[in-house]
């Protein structure tokens, strides 16, 4: 069984993925992100201290929904940056292939396990729409890498990069 804690956990590690990658993208973001991301894990871990002092008060329902909050709020940085790629950046291939490989399937991952927990809990969570979401998230995942990975592909981000080296 899924203790809600889970999904605390589970957003730290979407904090500090957004982190090591915000860093091997370091050109492409301000310096100060991959620290924000890691202050906000930081703050994760601080919840669950905290919140492991206020079992026997908080009820089950309590706790799953701040933990689902801080889920949210995770998964709502993951599409931050995407938007900021695409539309702040003007990097679209980019933002195409992390869509398909950090955005889709983590929010894929994060309804499963909501899912899961809810039908162990009893309430009603369509089955259709994990099935779909999972369906949706490995096509546009195989496309993107398979674009990602094309030669032609390749070349055009080369070429970009030494353009944007050429104007600093």
């Amino acid at each position: 069984m899924i203790l809600p804690e889970f999904f605390a956990l589970l957003g730290i590690d979407v904090f500090l993925m957004l982190s090591l990658l915000t860093c091997l993208l370091e050109e492409r973001f301000p310096k100060a992100v991959p620290y924000i991301f890691q202050i906000a894990a930081l703050i994760g871990y601080g919840h669950l201290l905290v919140s492991r002092e206020f079992l026997g008060i908080f009820g089950e329902d309590m706790r799953f929904w701040y933990s689902f909050f801080y889920l949210l709020v995770a998964l709502g940085n993951i599409i931050a940056i995407n938007l900021y790629l695409a539309v702040e950046q003007k990097l679209w291939t980019l933002a195409k292939v992390w869509s398909g490989v950090v955005t889709f399937p983590i929010i894929v991952v994060s309804v499963f396990f909501v899912s899961n927990y809810s039908s162990l809990q009893g309430a009603a969570f369509p089955t259709l729409i994990l099935q779909l979401g999972l369906v949706i998230s490995a096509t546009v995942t195989g496309v993107s890498i398979g674009i990602f990975l094309s030669p032609d592909l390749l070349d055009k981000l080369r070429r970009r990069r030494k353009e944007v080296s050429k104007w600093k």
